[in-house]
C-alpha cells in the first residue's frame, strides 16, 4: 500500500527533475551569447553552434569580416561571342562585328556587414566593343543589389548562400558583317533582360603565408530569372594592417557566361529577315581590387 508520505515525495521528485529541465532550456541560450562552449551534447543549441558557428556574437556584431569599401579593374578574355538568329545561322560576333578579345572591366563595391548578413551594393562598367569606332558592343554596365547570409561562421571559416539582382538591362547593339569582311551587314540592337542569381560563397583563414595575414574566397553564382548570368571565381586576399587602417589587395580570377535573347528592337538589313536573336558570351577574367574594412 502507498502511505501519503511516499507520494509527496515521488511528486517533489518529479518537480526537482522539471525544474531541471526547464534550467537547461534556459541556459542553452544565455550560453548562446558566449564564445563558451555549450553545457553537453544533450543541448540542442550547442550541437548546432558546433556546426554553424555561435549564433548571437557577444558583441551584437562580426569582428572576422567587417564591412568593406572596394574598387578595382579586371583584364577580360574573350572565349566565344555568338550572335544566334531562330530563322538563320549562328555568327561569330568576334569576327563578323568585330569585338575586341581583350576587353576591361571596372567594379565598385560597398559592402555593409551586420553579424552574418552583408548587404551590397555594385556598380560595374564592362563593354566589349567593336574593333572599330562606332561599330558596335556587347554592354553590361550598371547598377546591382545583393545579400550574403553566412550560414556557417567561425574565425577560421565562412560559408553562405547570395542573391544579386542587377538594375539594367545587358545589349548587343551595332553592325555585323556576314560573311566576315565583306559589306554586307546587319545592323541591329538586341536587349536582354535585368539578371537575377542565386549563389553561394566561401571565405577561408589559412595559417599565415610567408608571414602574411590572407584568406582565400570561392562563390559560384547561377541564374534564377532575367538574362541567363552564371559566374564562378576564386580570389586570394592580403590584409596587412597599415597604420591602424585596415586595407586589403585581391588578386581574382572569374569565368562569366551571358546570354540573352529577344525581338530586335531595330533591325537594318537585305540579306536576313527580321527575326528574334540570342547573343551568347564567354568571358576569362583576371583582376585586382583595392579594399578598405571599416
Amino acid at each position: 500500500m502507498v502511505t501519503e508520505s511516499k507520494v509527496t515525495f515521488r511528486r517533489r521528485n518529479w518537480a526537482a527533475y522539471a525544474l531541471a529541465l526547464m534550467a537547461c532550456l534556459v541556459a542553452s541560450p544565455v550560453m548562446a551569447e558566449s564564445y563558451a562552449p555549450a553545457s553537453g551534447p544533450y543541448l540542442p543549441l550547442g550541437g548546432l553552434e558546433r556546426l554553424i558557428g555561435t549564433i548571437m556574437h557577444a558583441n551584437g556584431k562580426a569582428s572576422t569580416f567587417r564591412s568593406e569599401l572596394r574598387a578595382g579593374v579586371s583584364g577580360c578574355n574573350l572565349v566565344a561571342a555568338k550572335l544566334v538568329g531562330s530563322d538563320s545561322r549562328e555568327l561569330n560576333l568576334e569576327r563578323a562585328a568585330p569585338l575586341d578579345n581583350a576587353p576591361l572591366k571596372f567594379d565598385a563595391n560597398a559592402n555593409f556587414r551586420i553579424w552574418r548578413l552583408g548587404l551590397r551594393a555594385t556598380y560595374t562598367n564592362f563593354q566589349t566593343s567593336s574593333k572599330h569606332t562606332n561599330f558596335g558592343q556587347v554592354d553590361f554596365t550598371g547598377l546591382s543589389l545583393g545579400a550574403d547570409a553566412d550560414i556557417v561562421q567561425f574565425p577560421w571559416l565562412a560559408m553562405g548562400a547570395s542573391l544579386d539582382a542587377y538594375l539594367f538591362d545587358p545589349y548587343f547593339q551595332g553592325v555585323v558583317f556576314v560573311p566576315p569582311g565583306s559589306t554586307s551587314s546587319i545592323t541591329l540592337t538586341v536587349q536582354g533582360q535585368k539578371p537575377v542569381t542565386a549563389g553561394a560563397y566561401l571565405r577561408y583563414i589559412p595559417p599565415e603565408i610567408l608571414g602574411f595575414p590572407v584568406h582565400v574566397e570561392a562563390w559560384y553564382k547561377a541564374p534564377i530569372s532575367g538574362s541567363r548570368l552564371t559566374t564562378l571565381g576564386a580570389s586570394l586576399v592580403f590584409r596587412p594592417q597599415i597604420y591602424r587602417f585596415d586595407v586589403a589587395m585581391k588578386i581574382l580570377v572569374e569565368k562569366a557566361y551571358l546570354k540573352f535573347k529577344s525581338f530586335p528592337q531595330g533591325q537594318i538589313s537585305t540579306s536576313f529577315p527580321t527575326q528574334s536573336w540570342e547573343v551568347d558570351m564567354e568571358w576569362n577574367i583576371l583582376g585586382a581590387e583595392f579594399i578598405v574594412y571599416f
